[in-house]
């Protein structure tokens, strides 16, 4: 949800010193009334006109605004209802673009009443400062709702439900389920217990129907969200995979192997773009998830199927798995395909990210080293690809952005060096960053990097004022393009378009 404001116009409208013509009375400031007077106030019907293009019509009483009214502000924006002393105040609406609210305003406020976003969504309910605060109901472009609390646009507690049978009654927290609730899934399932991150964890109950139609209540023990039937079993359960992870490491040198023997070879004469992708934390399936979503939107975009790697934690047998070992050896192998000077790299990392930089590598039990930034800037640095773009969504990512800044490479990151980013819960299918990156914005990239980033970035911020996340939060996305690499990379494209 995006919250605009109404800022008050609203001076006193006495004919201070007016200045009387054939075309209305026109004030000091510049501003020109057209209308009823009464002993030298204006009073009546009349219209308004600011110098800065806002304009007014409507009732004056004793020199100011105030009655029935419509404000036209230069922006295009407009409020129409009652006015008090210069302020909106009593019933009205006020729209602004294809964002509409209306209902009860106080001194320029809106109290109580709707509002309808371009994005599909709507509230009913009590605000503050444009947004949803207090008691109040919101419905998703989805068909999601969420009923109960609100403070400065952010869902605090109350009942949630979707289109796919999801109910959920408790607390909240940045839009997750959050807290002591209470979540009943489509299938009958009702579990009781703390929920973080938009899953059960620790102890709790499960209640479920079984295929006589009895009622069965078990108390057990949730980790992300999986039940089990004591915390012991839990523990149990998470030594299998460090007895498999010894047979894993022992294959990858030959999955990686195969991986890489089945790229295409480069094509002169065409501007080949050679893909690396990874997903660095495996506790985390969101980003397994990404890495599907990706993969399929870029190769629309510059037709990767063949010439694409990708490493990724979390993601079953079907990927080699990420490690420092495996983004070098995949970096030196594209490296080795590709031309230096005609074709591009592309690398995609994502995962979770330390204050520092540090990209998180994380598979099961396996003891795995992170990615640091002077590693990852080593290894790109000591390629001989001339123009590479890298795109890193992870918490604390522009940190990469200095040491990788150069001439001939483009670098997106999806946060400042002292920012996080969000959509990497677990529940997530992917970071809000790539979201926002590889959605609609994808196809500006194509012609222009600039555009591109600045496409996805306006869309991130929207997203975050959607979920009421303070802009002192914001994760603040990150770029850096080289001259060089935005000259060869328009021209390359206008030598394939002819």
């Amino acid at each position: 949800m995006r919250y605009a404001y109404l800022t008050p116009l609203f001076l006193l409208l006495s004919a201070c010193e007016p200045t009387q013509f054939a075309g209305g009375t026109a004030l000091p400031d510049g501003s020109v009334y057209k209308g009823d007077l009464q002993n030298g106030l204006f009073h009546g019907q009349g219209q308004l006109q600011w110098p800065d293009g806002n304009h007014y019509r409507g009732d004056f009483h004793n020199g100011r605004i105030s009655g029935q009214g419509l404000l036209t502000k230069a922006d295009g924006c407009t409020y129409e209802g009652e006015f008090l002393n210069g302020e909106p105040h009593g019933e009205g609406r006020y729209t602004c673009g294809e964002d509409e609210w209306s209902g009860h305003f106080s001194e320029g406020e809106l109290q109580k009443g709707t509002a309808k976003w371009d994005g599909g969504e709507t509230y009913s309910g009590e605000f503050l400062d444009y947004g949803p605060h207090g008691e109040g109901e919101l419905t998703t472009e989805d068909g999601s709702q969420y009923k109960g609390t609100f403070e400065q646009g952010m869902f605090l507690r109350g009942s949630y439900s979707d289109i796919e049978g999801y109910n959920y009654k408790g607390d909240f927290e940045y839009g997750y389920y959050s807290g002591a609730g209470e979540l009943t899934q489509p299938d009958g399932t009702t579990i009781r217990a703390n929920f973080r991150y938009g899953e059960a964890d620790g102890e709790g109950q499960r209640v479920s129907i079984d295929g006589e139609g009895n009622t069965i209540e078990e108390s057990g023990y949730f980790a992300k969200g999986i039940y089990f039937p004591s915390e012991a079993a839990w523990r149990i359960q998470q030594e299998i995979p460090a007895a498999q992870a010894e047979t894993r490491l022992y294959s990858e040198s030959d999955r990686l192997q195969s991986a890489i023997d089945a790229l295409a070879p480069q094509r002169p004469g065409v501007r080949d773009v050679y893909t690396l992708l990874v997903g660095g934390d495996g506790t985390s399936p969101v980003f397994a998830r990404e890495l599907d979503w990706v993969s399929e939107r870029l190769d629309k975009a510059f037709g990767i199927d063949e010439r694409v790697l990708r490493l990724s934690n979390g993601g079953g047998y079907s990927f080699p798995l990420a490690t420092r070992t495996s983004i070098q050896e995949s970096l030196n192998a594209l490296d080795q395909l590709l031309d230096p000077q005609e074709d591009l790299l592309l690398v995609h990392l994502v995962s979770h990210g330390a204050r520092n930089g540090d990209l998180t590598i994380a598979e099961g039990k396996m003891p795995l080293k992170d990615l640091s930034v002077a590693d990852g800037k080593k290894w790109l640095d000591n390629l001989n690809v001339r123009y590479q773009w890298i795109v890193i969504s992870a918490c604390y990512s522009g940190q990469w952005i200095k040491p990788l800044s150069t001439p001939n490479r483009i670098v997106f990151t999806s946060a400042a060096d002292n920012r996080t980013s969000f959509g990497c819960s677990d529940d997530s299918h992917r970071t809000w960053f790539s979201s926002a990156l590889y959605g609609d914005a994808l196809q500006q990239g194509i012609k222009d990097p600039k555009v591109w980033f600045s496409t996805a970035n306006k869309k991130v911020t929207e997203m975050e004022k959607e979920q009421g996340i303070e802009k002192d939060s914001h994760s603040l996305p990150q770029h850096s393009i080289g001259e060089n690499f935005l000259t060869w990379w328009k021209k390359t494209k206008k030598a394939i378009e002819s």
